[in-house]
């Protein structure tokens, strides 16, 4: 969705990602929580459960409302946007040397995304927007309305590619395989850690 004002531009990411992942949440607290009434109910700890069951979804809806609140705007003198996870970025659109759009292949996929990508006259990585998360017209949109005309990249790109090409472009958390793995391994230990410890306060048994 696309936004235009007097002298400003501003851009919301893709609306459908809040139903399906609250879709997902929903669909996975169904059998998790289920299951945890079905045990501590008939013990008389059901309320423990659902005291649970109410953070989640209050986490849940400060996800949404997270999500409601991302944008990124172009007006007279800057660039600025933020993320889910992340504060406001404000870029001066005098810093601005070069607007790139690629499109890329994301793992598996045959459907390219497109990525925007803005740099200083150093090749720095000021601003970038991952067309997974944001419509490719609204993409385009942004960079007809920075300083710098866009440079439009017609072949598609690796991930891998697309990070050889245009250095720095990656955040932290890309690029590296290794660490996603770990991270990953990490949260299903936490998340198998706290069911384990928290089966053993209600004393629930674990096996047999």
């Amino acid at each position: 969705m696309t936004v235009l004002e007097e002298h400003v531009v501003r851009i919301v990411p893709r609306r459908s990602l809040i139903v399906s992942g609250l879709l997902s949440i929903g669909l996975a607290m169904i059998p998790t929580f289920g299951l945890a009434y079905w045990f501590t109910i008939p013990r008389g700890q059901g309320l423990w459960v659902a005291i649970v069951q109410g953070v989640v979804v209050l986490l849940s809806l400060a996800f949404m409302w997270r999500d409601l609140s991302v944008t990124t705007v172009v007006d007279d003198t800057e660039l600025r946007g933020n993320g889910i996870f992340s504060p406001m970025v404000r870029v001066p659109l005098t810093l601005i040397a070069s607007v790139d759009l690629v499109p890329t292949y994301l793992g598996q996929s045959h459907d390219p995304v497109t990525q925007l990508l803005v740099r200083d006259a150093h090749g720095k990585r000021l601003f970038r927007l991952r067309g997974n998360f944001w419509p490719t017209g609204a993409l385009r949109t942004i960079a007809a309305a920075l300083p710098v005309a866009p440079t439009i990249i017609n072949e598609p790109l690796s991930l891998k590619e697309f990070f050889r090409a245009y250095p720095g472009a990656s955040y932290w958390f890309e690029d590296r395989p290794a660490l996603i793995a770990l991270i990953f391994a990490g949260v299903v230990a936490i998340c198998i850690s706290i069911a384990v410890a928290t089966m053993y306060l209600m004393q629930i048994p674990i096996m047999g």
